[in-house]
Protein backbone atom coordinates (compact mmCIF):
# COMPACT_ATOMS: atom_id res chain seq x y z
CA UNK A 1 0.00 0.00 0.00
CA UNK A 2 0.71 3.50 -1.28
CA UNK A 3 0.73 6.34 1.84
CA UNK A 4 -0.55 9.41 0.49
CA UNK A 5 1.79 12.54 0.05
CA UNK A 6 0.25 14.93 2.58
CA UNK A 7 -1.35 18.03 1.02
CA UNK A 8 1.05 21.04 0.39
CA UNK A 9 -0.21 24.43 1.63
CA UNK A 10 0.68 27.40 2.54
CA UNK A 11 -0.85 30.10 4.80
CA UNK A 12 -1.49 33.38 3.55
CA UNK A 13 -3.58 36.70 4.43
CA UNK A 14 -5.34 38.75 2.23
CA UNK A 15 -4.11 42.15 1.84
CA UNK A 16 -7.96 43.30 1.76
CA UNK A 17 -10.25 41.32 4.11
CA UNK A 18 -7.38 40.23 5.96
CA UNK A 19 -8.72 36.35 5.90
CA UNK A 20 -6.12 33.67 6.51
CA UNK A 21 -6.60 31.24 3.59
CA UNK A 22 -4.70 28.21 2.91
CA UNK A 23 -2.87 28.26 -0.70
CA UNK A 24 -2.58 24.77 -2.44
CA UNK A 25 1.02 24.04 -4.42
CA UNK A 26 -1.00 24.91 -7.67
CA UNK A 27 -1.59 28.63 -7.20
CA UNK A 28 0.51 30.70 -9.05
CA UNK A 29 1.90 32.69 -6.29
CA UNK A 30 2.80 29.50 -3.90
CA UNK A 31 6.30 29.65 -4.78
CA UNK A 32 6.82 33.63 -3.72
CA UNK A 33 4.27 32.89 -0.38
CA UNK A 34 6.20 30.38 0.52
CA UNK A 35 9.80 31.73 -0.23
CA UNK A 36 8.49 34.61 2.33
CA UNK A 37 8.86 37.31 -0.79
CA UNK A 38 6.74 40.34 -0.38
CA UNK A 39 4.01 39.44 -2.41
CA UNK A 40 0.19 41.29 -2.27
CA UNK A 41 -2.39 38.27 -1.69
CA UNK A 42 -5.83 38.69 -2.42
CA UNK A 43 -8.49 35.99 -1.83
CA UNK A 44 -10.99 35.07 -4.41
CA UNK A 45 -13.58 36.83 -2.80
CA UNK A 46 -12.17 40.12 -2.40
CA UNK A 47 -10.71 39.00 -6.47
CA UNK A 48 -14.12 38.62 -7.40
CA UNK A 49 -15.91 41.72 -5.70
CA UNK A 50 -12.95 44.31 -7.01
CA UNK A 51 -13.18 42.89 -10.33
CA UNK A 52 -17.58 43.92 -10.26
CA UNK A 53 -16.91 46.46 -8.91
CA UNK A 54 -14.86 47.72 -11.49
CA UNK A 55 -17.34 46.31 -13.83
CA UNK A 56 -20.00 48.40 -12.62
CA UNK A 57 -18.11 51.57 -12.74
CA UNK A 58 -17.45 50.87 -16.63
CA UNK A 59 -20.96 50.68 -17.59
CA UNK A 60 -22.99 54.08 -18.86
CA UNK A 61 -24.82 55.50 -16.30
CA UNK A 62 -28.77 55.74 -16.56
CA UNK A 63 -30.12 58.95 -17.15
CA UNK A 64 -32.48 60.32 -15.05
Amino acid sequence: MKMQEPAKFVQARCALCGQKEDVPAGHKDYEKIRLNVKVVYVCHYCNKKARYDADESLKPKKPM
